[in-house]
């Protein structure tokens, strides 16, 4: 537990929930080249966060170190995977780049298309709970809605890249893309091995044809967990997803098949973009 009573720390906290709610709450504010690279340029003043690092092995550690991080297995593909390959290059005012600056912060960025990738200590919850599904299954498939940038995809396909395999969905043509572009240029043997592979699909229907999976990641908040990825999981398969909350908020929910019947076990607040349905996206 963390006590704060330090009047710089409160200064940060408040400077922190402003730069959070622009990034989740308001993305569509960072219409433009622009107003993205002001906002990395802030993030480059914020050191509050326990986990911050330099490096990406130095913020893997600091996971760790702070019980976000516990199974080796989770440690080493995260390690594996270098955080800073899979950021949009946004120009700050200081012509440096968010990957030169803030990929090994603690805090989410603009990735474009009004769409963010998830701070590092919430991919590091993914992937925790994502080995707590996979690793007794002999051969795990697990699907991954909203790809974005393709870094939690790359980052599941190292932890199951010997016997497994990673579907990354992206509902943006551009993202999906840039997801792919990315892993193949820094996780380029996942590809070609098989074990990694994103398509441009409507998360929100799912893998049908690729199902049953024993783990579904899903990146962005739902009114309820969509009955289609329900029943693609497998028997004893888990989702994750954040869900709409009916007073307001969101909560990081895992949901667990048995046989025709599932369970659902809150987890944590959070604060997740809207998962974008296939009208919205032809709409917008």
């Amino acid at each position: 537990m963390f006590t704060f009573d330090s009047p710089r720390i409160s200064e940060k906290l408040q400077e922190v929930a402003k730069l959070f709610k622009a990034f989740v709450f308001l993305p569509e504010r960072f219409s433009s080249k622009r107003d993205s690279s002001h906002a990395v340029y802030l993030l480059r003043k914020m050191s509050f966060w326990p986990c911050n690092s330099s490096s990406n092995e130095g913020l893997v550690s600091n996971l760790k170190r702070t019980n976000v991080v516990r199974s080796d297995a989770v440690f080493n593909a995260m390690v594996k995977t270098d955080r800073a390959k899979y950021l949009a290059q946004i120009e700050t005012p200081d012509g440096g780049h968010v990957g030169e600056l803030a990929a090994y912060q603690d805090v989410p960025h603009p990735i474009g298309f009004h769409q963010t990738i998830s701070a590092p200590h919430m991919h590091a919850h993914a992937m925790e709970l994502g080995y707590a599904a996979i690793k007794d299954v002999r051969h795990p498939r697990i699907l991954d809605v909203g790809a974005g940038s393709g870094y939690l995809t790359a980052c599941l396909g190292r932890m199951v890249e010997d016997n497994g395999h990673v579907f990354g969905l992206e509902i943006v043509p551009g993202l999906a893309q840039f997801a792919k572009k990315n892993i193949q240029t820094a996780d380029g043997d996942l590809v070609d091995r098989g074990v990694v592979s994103v398509r441009c699909h409507n998360g929100w229907d799912g893998l049908p044809n690729e199902a049953p999976f024993h783990y579904i990641h899903v990146g962005a908040a739902a009114e309820s967990p969509p009955q289609a990825l329900m029943d693609q999981l497998a028997d004893g398969g888990r989702m994750v997803l954040p869900v709409d909350e009916p007073r307001g908020g969101q909560v990081f929910v895992e949901i667990t098949r048995h046989g025709t019947n599932f369970s659902q076990r809150r987890l944590f607040g959070v604060c997740y973009v809207p998962l974008v349905r296939e009208r919205e996206r032809k709409l917008s």
